[in-house]
């Protein structure tokens, strides 16, 4: 099965997105950013390397390096974070929902030698529930070409429409099943919650980087802790929206809310006025 590819500049970008992501719960960008904002990325973020984290587990990847916090750490990824192919897939999977947001992002930097990682669906985060809907949307930023020589992430379409407990068949996986999401340096993978996917081996003596994405309805907790790698004092010059993406912002209704009924912004910015209140959604 084919990988539905779309290009950025698309005038119909964001219908297609939405019935790639209802057939088959996944699609590529191509070329939603230029290769010179992840050179970018990778750059703000390699001052970080040092701190990374390698070899935790199988799971994980013993030639895998992943670094956090990728949103306060580079500027530029925060001009992209709220890419317009992020927000079009996020309204259309999780827009049944009062609000969605951002929940985390990781650079993710596969190596060398590093083995296929175990197909998995993000959505098992949540205790495995089977919440008969998708509560996520994420992705993949692909920092450098995505291969599938050097670890593409494989990645099952349709799978999103499988039993709650059904698990991929490890001996028809890669050849048979998982499609490599190859894509040159500044395309996007978006994939629901539900999707199965990995990364994939890298057989290469080159380093496949990409910048992971996750995004959920704002009534979960978020994957990372955005109030900590985000704190109040360091944020005040971020755009409001971006703010309000990251968490500064009430959701479902009635979470979220600060204080005495504060809007949560006030903790930024707290010489501005705003409306108090816990609900979100008002009837009258």
């Amino acid at each position: 099965m084919a990988l539905n590819r779309f290009a950025a500049d698309d005038p119909d970008l964001a219908d297609r997105i939405g019935r790639a992501l209802d057939e088959d719960g996944c699609c590529v960008v191509v070329d939603a950013a230029p290769p010179e904002t992840m050179d970018a990325i990778a750059d703000e973020l390699s001052a970080h390397r040092e701190r990374a984290s390698v070899g935790a587990s199988d799971f994980e990847g013993h030639a895998t390096r992943r670094t956090g916090a990728p949103l306060p750490r580079s500027a530029t990824f925060r001009s992209i974070a709220r890419h317009a192919a992020v927000l079009a897939g996020g309204d259309h999977v999780l827009g049944h929902a009062t609000t969605w947001r951002f929940s985390a992002a990781e650079y993710i930097e596969i190596g060398p030698g590093e083995r296929a990682q175990r197909l998995h669906r993000d959505a098992w985060k949540y205790d495995q529930v089977d919440f008969g809907f998708e509560v996520e949307l994420n992705g993949m930023w692909a920092v450098t070409d995505f291969t599938e020589a050097n670890g593409a992430t494989r990645i099952l379409p349709g799978s999103h429409r499988w039993a709650h407990d059904a698990r991929p068949n490890p001996t028809a996986i890669p050849a048979a099943e998982a499609i490599p999401a190859e894509m040159a340096k500044g395309s996007l993978l978006l994939y629901t919650g539900l999707v199965f996917h990995g990364g994939g081996p890298n057989t290469t003596d080159g380093w496949r980087k990409g910048l992971s994405l996750q995004h959920a309805v704002g009534w979960l907790t978020q994957s990372t802790n955005q109030f900590l790698e985000c704190p109040p004092a360091d944020v005040a010059d971020w755009p409001d929206e971006l703010l309000r993406f990251v968490g500064y912002a009430k959701t479902g209704n009635g979470l979220g809310y600060w204080r005495d009924s504060e809007d949560p912004l006030s903790a930024v910015h707290p010489d501005r006025d705003f409306p108090t209140g816990w609900a979100t959604i008002r009837t009258s």
